[in-house]
């Protein structure tokens, strides 16, 4: 897979979590596919926050904005974000 290397570490980060998980693209949906649940998407957001370094607003977040690597990477790693 390709893409920058936040979105490597993000890939990373969840086969860790889970390594029986079939493989996954920028656009498959990461919570249909069970790799960010409940249980580790707070986890999930502050590997974004140090990765990015921009800070996650909890009160205000969108989770449609979690769901595909690519809307990450587009919301969290480029120069110019799209909320």
């Amino acid at each position: 897979m390709s893409g920058t290397p936040a979105r490597a570490k993000l890939v990373a980060w969840l086969r860790e979590r889970h390594p029986e998980a079939p493989d996954f693209g920028p656009e498959d949906d990461l919570i249909e596919l069970r790799l960010v649940d409940s249980l580790g998407f707070l986890e999930f957001l502050q590997l974004i926050e140090r990765l990015s370094g921009r800070g996650v607003d909890v009160e205000t977040l969108d989770v449609d904005t979690f769901r595909t690597l690519s809307r990450i990477e587009q919301v969290y790693f480029t120069t110019a974000p799209t909320p």
